[in-house]
This record gives structure tokens, C-alpha cells and sequence, in this order.
């Protein structure tokens, strides 16, 4: 569900930035760059493609680790020059907090405090992000921070991302200058508590009243697409565990009828069938990694009225056999 929501059209600047850097404006991807204005937005599905082409540009570098320390404030819209406008680091993570949809749709980051540490995490409630896009937003957060504070050398204690260890992880040590841990059940990155006083070097009270006024009117003619996408996630969620997830069913769930159901999606570009097929799956895998149920169970839970169903569907839509993926999560 994540691939069909929104992201700024900012971003596209630092993938042109980062070219222009490299002298490598003259290809196609360049070109497709710069239909991107700064307040136009795309889907998460055109941003995992856009990264996936500047990594085979250049194959031999973690591209999107490379981006996210190339993140600057112009790079976030308002809500970058609001949080540089802050007074200290706490206060520019509560403005980050507040408007961050300014940014993303989808999970939002979560700010808590355990015992001496700071944590900023991220759930996968709307599904799975991709590697690249996890890279850049961690990447990214930590070169922001270090900007804002004007502490290039500022290291977090420890980071974790959901995605397998990769073979040389030599680069994500260099970025971060911290403890890297990989397959963990959320991305997160850790601080010590007492950054939060750190003060903002550019500081200024007056812009950061004017660009939170700004960020205020941004936000509030954004579409509705996050919160139906939630509601009906929710809702799928149900329909799945009560083993009536027809698009009727669903419909009724939400009071609507069938025909505004598929009108709602086909204005969001959405497919029940396809919507529903990614959240089985991406039950599929949470429960697979659970040595408790057996795969029969696990069909059950998904709606499926034999396993063979759920063994063939998983198969399609993923490559592999139930069993190769428990194999790879154990």
C-alpha cells in the first residue's frame, strides 16, 4: 500500500544535485528529473524507481547512502527551513514530527525516549519500504541533524534498518560512525539524550513563525490519500480476519457502497485486487517468521480456503515457496 501513497517532489532535487555533481547530466534520467517541480508530489512507487536508476548508474556505490549525505535543507521544502529556523534540536524534531507529511505520507517517525537514548523509529504499518529509500532517509537524517547543528562529525549510537546485512557493509559504518544492525523489526536511529539541547546554529524566531504558518497552509490542502489508505487498510485487516474480504464486504465495512469503493481507488490509482494481494503477503511473511503456526494456519488467517491457494498466490507474487522463505527469516 506505501508504493501508491506520496512523497515530496523535492527530493528529485537531490537526485539532481547529486548528478549535476558528478558531471552526469547528459542522460535520460537527468532529463526525467526535471519534470519534478518543487511543490508537485510523486508516489513512493516513482521514487523506489528513480533510485533504482541512479544506483545502476553507479553500480559500484551504496547510491542511497551517497544521496542521504547529500541532504539539505532546500532538498525538504518548507518543512527543511522550518526545522533550520528552530531554536534547539528538540524543538526542530517536534517540528519535524508535526508536518512531516509535508514530506512523506505513510509511517510517520516516532520520537521516544528510553532511559538516556533517543530513539526515532519508523513502523511498516502502510507495508515495506525499499533499501535504497531506507538508506537516503536515515543517511539523510543524520547529515540534516549534523547541518542544523553545525556538528559535521555528530555520530548517533547505534542504527537499524529491516533489510539483510549486505555483503560489504564496510560504507554504512563510514556514513553513520556508529553500530549498524540489520534485519531489525523497525528502522530506527538512536541518540544520546542530551542532543536534544543541542542549539541550531541559524536559529531565527521570527522566519520560524512565517514558515510554520506556511507549513500550516501546506498542510492542510494536501489530499485525503493517507487517511482513506489507512481506513481501508484497517478495514482489509478485518475483512481478512473474519474470512469475508470480498470488495462488497469491504465496502459495507466502510459504508459505502461497492461502486464509490472502486471510485475512490481508481481516483487514487489503486486496485482492490492488488491492494489486497500486498497485504496478504506482507501478513504472509510476518506470520512465516513465526515458528508457532503452521502454514495451514496461516492460510486460514489470510482468507485462503486451502493451503495449496496460499502456497500457489505466495509463490506468484513473491518468486519463492512458503518454505524457502521461512528458511531465509530462521
Amino acid at each position: 500500500m506505501l508504493a501508491q501513497l506520496q512523497l515530496s517532489g523535492d527530493l528529485a532535487s537531490l537526485l539532481r544535485d547529486f548528478l549535476e555533481q558528478q558531471g552526469d547530466v547528459h542522460c535520460e534520467l537527468y532529463t526525467s528529473l526535471q519534470s519534478y517541480s518543487l511543490s508537485s508530489r510523486m508516489s513512493f512507487a516513482q521514487w523506489w524507481v528513480l533510485l533504482d536508476k541512479m544506483q545502476a548508474r553507479f553500480p559500484d556505490r551504496c547510491i542511497g547512502l551517497a544521496l542521504g549525505q547529500c541532504v539539505r535543507s532546500k532538498h525538504l521544502g518548507v518543512l527543511g527551513y522550518l526545522t533550520l529556523a528552530s531554536d534547539t534540536l528538540a524543538d526542530a524534531l517536534t517540528a519535524f514530527q508535526r508536518y512531516q507529511r509535508l514530506l512523506h505520507d505513510g509511517d510517520k517517525a516516532t520520537i521516544s525516549i528510553q532511559k538516556n537514548v533517543m530513539v526515532i523509529s519508523w513502523t511498516s504499518d502502510f507495508g515495506p519500504s525499499t533499501q535504497l529509500s531506507d538508506q537516503v532517509l536515515l543517511a539523510g537524517l543524520l547529515s540534516f541533524i549534523r547541518q542544523m547543528t553545525a556538528k559535521p562529525h555528530l555520530a548517533p549510537l547505534r542504527v537499524d534498518f529491516t533489510f539483510a546485512a549486505p555483503a560489504v557493509s564496510d560504507e554504512y559504518a563510514g556514513a553513520f560512525n556508529a553500530e549498524v544492525a540489520f534485519s531489525q523489526p523497525a528502522t530506527a536511529i538512536y541518540f544520546p539524550l542530551e542532543y536534544l539541547s543541542l542549539p541550531v546554529s541559524n536559529s531565527d524566531a521570527g522566519l520560524r513563525k512565517v514558515l510554520e504558518r506556511q507549513a500550516q497552509a501546506c498542510l492542510a490542502v494536501l489530499p485525503d490519500n493517507e487517511d482513506f489508505s489507512r481506513v481501508l487498510r484497517n478495514v482489509l485487516l478485518r475483512a481478512l480476519q473474519s474470512g469475508r474480504a470480498s470488495s462488497a464486504d469491504v465496502a459495507g465495512m466502510m459504508n459505502m457502497s461497492e461502486r464509490t469503493l472502486f471510485r475512490r481507488l481508481n481516483e487514487q490509482g489503486l486496485s482492490f485486487k492488488k491492494l489486497l494481494s500486498q497485504l496478504r503477503m506482507q501478513l504472509a511473511r510476518e506470520y512465516l517468521a513465526d515458528p508457532r503456526l503452521s502454514q495451514s494456519e496461516i492460510a486460514l488467517l489470510l482468507g485462503y480456503s486451502e493451503q495449496s491457494s496460499f502456497h500457489r498466490a505466495f509463490k506468484r507474487e513473491t518468486g519463492l515457496t512458503p518454505r524457502q522463505c521461512q528458511y531465509r527469516a530462521s
